[in-house]
């Protein structure tokens, strides 16, 4: 199986697309893709070839974009990946919807099998301890904090 990172963030944004076009209408398109990347048609069949030569999806021109196996099982976990950061960059760190998204979309390239396992870990502890939760969102609320100043004591 193709690994996360083994392939460029874009081309890995690109299987992430198709995959929830393919959730919601059953079949993609190069216009579809394009759309909803906000990229040219012709960047989108450049990446579609690349995609169908590591034979992450079938494609030929002027038809539908189909996942293989290989390119389904990759997709879904980037777009997991992609859920998991942007919940706990809103959900732990307070951190906006817009943000969350743009910023989980970076992250989720290039975090290691480990260190994503260990963030699902540590959210889970976090989850498990509601006092330790809604004493780190008192002690950090939304927007901007100064990350220098002192902790006040105290759980």
């Amino acid at each position: 199986m193709t690994e996360i990172g083994a392939l460029s963030e874009s081309l890995e944004d690109y299987l992430e697309v198709i995959y929830h076009l393919v959730e919601e209408k059953k079949v993609e398109r190069v216009r579809d893709i394009a759309n909803r990347k906000g990229v040219k048609m012709s960047s989108v069949v450049g990446a579609l070839r690349r995609l169908s030569a590591a034979e992450l999806i079938h494609y030929r021109a002027r038809e539908y974009v189909e996942l293989t196996d290989a390119g389904e099982e990759l997709a879904k976990l980037v777009a997991a990946r992609h859920e998991f950061l942007t919940n706990f960059f809103m959900e732990v760190l307070g951190v906006d919807a817009q943000t969350a998204d743009d910023e989980a979309c970076s992250v989720e390239h290039v975090l290691a099998p480990n260190t994503m396992r260990r963030l699902k870990r540590f959210w889970k502890y976090v989850e498990a301890n509601p006092r330790l939760r809604d004493r780190f969102k008192e002690l950090n609320p939304p927007g901007e904090i100064d990350v220098e100043a002192p902790l006040p004591d105290g759980p």
